[in-house]
């Protein structure tokens, strides 16, 4: 299988510096204009099905794509969710100290949020459910950057803080995915 991973365009949340989670966010100007570039960039590729984040930003973004495909499916889940930030969402990236926050990768989570292991198993665990229902196809997933740095840290084994800040608003990632979760990140589309 060969996934197609998409983070959602520019925010207006994003600019103002606020963290996001769960929360919905609106695209900016610039995050229509990025999302409508990846669906130009996409549409002369072939998906069996678009999953797509449930979250506003990423249905929006989602939707620009779907333009030039509208004989594939589109399912919207909220496995495909960024790490929920607890009591953090909504507050400015400025107010957090990460490096303290996410010195414990498997138990670091803010209050009533979710730890980088938690969203790693989380993203994991729904690409084996794809694998299991699209072998052998292409699908597009619509998402965030935290839930995309969780999958391409496992396929290209990096820890995930070290490409986390390498994925921007709309870009597209291409991941070969071969049974037991195994594969390779097959290239970085700017």
């Amino acid at each position: 299988m060969k996934l197609f991973l998409v983070r959602h365009g520019e925010t207006k949340e994003n600019v103002a510096g606020i963290l996001m989670g769960h929360h919905h966010g609106v695209l900016t100007e610039k995050g229509k204009a990025q999302a409508k570039e990846t669906a130009m960039v996409l549409k002369d590729y072939k998906f069996a099905h678009i999953y797509s984040s449930d979250l506003n930003r990423c249905i929006d973004t989602a939707e620009f794509i779907k333009e030039f495909h509208p004989d594939t499916p589109l399912t919207f889940t909220k496995e495909l969710r960024e790490l929920n930030m607890g009591a953090f969402q909504g507050q400015m990236t400025s107010s957090v100290d990460w490096d303290s926050l996410f010195s414990d990768e498997v138990n670091g989570k803010a209050e009533g949020g979710e730890s980088l292991s938690e969203l790693k198993t989380r993203a994991l665990d729904f690409v084996r459910q794809l694998y299991e229902r699209h072998t052998s196809e292409n699908i597009l997933l619509v998402t965030h950057g935290g839930w995309i740095a969780q999958v391409i840290s496992h396929f290209a084994r990096v820890p995930s803080r070290d490409i986390f800040d390498k994925i921007g608003n709309a870009q597209v990632f291409e991941v070969e995915v071969g049974k037991d979760l195994t594969g390779k990140v097959l290239n970085l589309n700017q």
